[in-house]
């Protein structure tokens, strides 16, 4: 029996790769826009802004318009020509840093409180609850069966040395 020999045109269709359509950038959209803005379109974008600018603090307007942090907003205000007094340096580089601060102690507080619940976690008897001061077992319906804490003549959740 001969051996037929497959021909281009007459390939299947399966070992032809299939050709995905490319998939499209996503527009960002609002602030999200702003940040991914490269500064040269930025700049050019703030000098028609500055033209038309009449407020009484160019920073923060700077800052809210563009979505930049303070420091590039010095600089890149400097860079279009405004000039600002060494005050204004100072204060915006005092600004910087209790915002830093504001933020470590805001992560040591939430560091200290799941550290103060992990540690209440482990010292929580399982054989304790509301009810009973220990519980000695459970009945086949679930509930659980036990000393109290009136039998113990003591309130919830104290603890025995507390007897007098």
């Amino acid at each position: 029996m001969p051996i037929k020999e497959a021909k281009p045109e007459e390939t299947p269709p399966a070992a032809v790769p299939e050709q995905r359509p490319k998939k499209k950038k996503k527009k960002l959209k609002g602030k999200a826009a702003k940040k991914a803005m490269p500064q040269a379109e930025r700049l050019e974008k703030a000098r028609k802004w500055l033209a038309s600018y009449d407020g009484d603090n160019v920073l923060k307007a700077y800052r809210k318009k563009f979505a930049t942090d303070r420091m590039q907003t010095l600089t890149e205000l400097q860079l279009l020509g405004l000039t600002f007094t060494d005050e204004q340096i100072a204060a915006e580089k005092r600004a910087v840093q209790t915002y830093a601060q504001q933020q470590r102690a805001k992560k040591l507080k939430r560091r200290a409180k799941r550290r103060a619940a992990k540690r209440q976690a482990e010292f929580q008897n399982p054989d304790q609850n509301d009810y009973f001061y220990f519980i000695a077992g459970y009945t086949s319906g679930g509930a659980p069966y036990g000393v109290t804490w009136e039998q113990m003549g003591l309130s919830p959740w104290a603890q025995p040395d507390d007897l007098n």
